[in-house]
């Protein structure tokens, strides 16, 4: 990734902003990694997963109804191979399933580019149209001051992507999650398979460490995106019976869910009779569910909390993963308000008590985002 691109992603990230988003940069898509082929087929350990593609830019925001929309961004330096470039970036956005696709290019772009637009439904544009969107979208946010800044300034942005590089192996799993799998794995299983994931690292993550602190604000923001997707598919189909909506978008359906349930009674029959030990947990539901289910219904009365939200946990993630911390509300550059840090501290709070986090992690993010006295 050439500094030259760089450059264009953080200035569509700062337009994505202006238009009411909260973004992501370099996305990796992929396909998972295969087991190893049976013995005499020529084949030793695992094949590497195949990489599809990769997002530049990724936003989402929510519309009217809590519905999540998404849009994607494709940034080159060079105008060279626009046109088919263009077919690329449709590709990719159905594939994402992308309400809004953008191709950026530093160079004018050329007319046949141009005309696709409409039928490809795809935003094409040079640096003067980036200019000229920035002036059409104003914002109250203060981005031209430190720290909100960092995040749309190559250097800085490029210095929090790196701070994830580098750390102990034994989270490697939690990386591979946090880049790849997240992205491609249906919406429903994220909610629960999240937690698994930050569980089976949780020892080896030390609050005390910055770039540790900024990965659990990233995986925080990660959880909450996975979050509301849930609320989006309650409201649509059981908003007065929250809970058993819920268990139903954890299980893929009403089919799954009665499926699950059918398993875990079967399973609880084979236990009963002494068939397995006791102590092995068939229940349908992960024990930290009852908390779960509160934070989707804090989520779901307050719908116009989870945008801001969301962009609070990506500016202190970026502030945290540079080595800083936010000490007063003035240095969030209008992003503090009444629900963000609130909601922010209850997604960190619920992801250490359930994956069994040190309390430390607790205590440093509301140290960050409410301003308590770190003990």
């Amino acid at each position: 990734m050439s500094e030259l691109d760089l450059g264009l992603k953080v200035a569509s990230r700062k337009l994505l902003w202006r238009m009411g988003y909260t973004t992501r940069l370099d996305v990796q898509l992929r396909g998972v990694q295969q087991p190893a082929q049976s013995p005499g087929r020529g084949s030793r350990g695992s094949a590497a997963p195949e990489a599809f593609t990769d997002l530049d830019v990724l936003g989402f925001t929510v519309a009217g109804g809590f519905r999540l929309q998404s849009a994607i961004v494709d940034c080159k330096t060079s105008p060279k191979g626009s046109t088919s470039r263009m077919f690329w970036v449709r590709g990719v956005a159905d594939f994402f399933d992308a309400d809004a696709a953008f191709m950026v290019r530093k160079a004018q772009l050329t007319d046949a580019a141009r005309q696709l637009t409409s039928r490809l439904r795809i935003s094409a544009l040079d640096t003067d149209d980036l200019a000229r969107l920035d002036e059409l979208h104003p914002s109250t946010l203060d981005f031209a001051t430190e720290p909100l800044s960092w995040l749309f300034r190559p250097t800085t942005a490029s210095e929090s992507l790196a701070a994830f590089r580098g750390l102990d192996k034994r989270l490697d799993p939690l990386l591979e999650y946090r880049e790849f799998t997240y992205w491609t794995t249906e919406h429903h299983h994220n909610p629960m398979r999240l937690v698994d994931e930050l569980a089976a690292v949780a020892p080896h993550l030390d609050h005390r460490n910055p770039q540790h602190l900024a990965l659990v604000f990233d995986y925080a923001w990660l959880y909450l995106l996975a979050l509301g997707h849930a609320v989006e598919s309650v409201r649509a189909t059981h908003v007065a019976d929250l809970d058993r909506g819920l268990q139903e978008y954890l299980f893929g359906g009403p089919t799954g869910l009665n499926e699950k349930r059918g398993l875990a009674q079967l399973l609880a029959g084979i236990k009963d009779a002494g068939g397995m030990p006791k102590t092995v947990d068939v229940d349908l539901l992960p024990p930290y569910y009852p908390r779960l289910r509160e934070l989707v219904v804090r989520v779901l009365n307050t719908p116009d909390g989870l945008l801001p939200t969301l962009r609070l946990l990506e500016f202190t993630s970026t502030v945290t993963a540079l080595g800083r911390r936010i000490e007063t509300p003035e240095e969030m550059g209008g992003l503090y308000d009444g629900i963000a840090p609130k909601r922010a501290a209850d997604v960190v709070g619920f992801l250490v008590g359930s994956a069994g986090l040190d309390s430390g992690f607790r205590n440093r993010a509301r140290a960050q985002l409410l301003g308590e006295r770190l003990e």
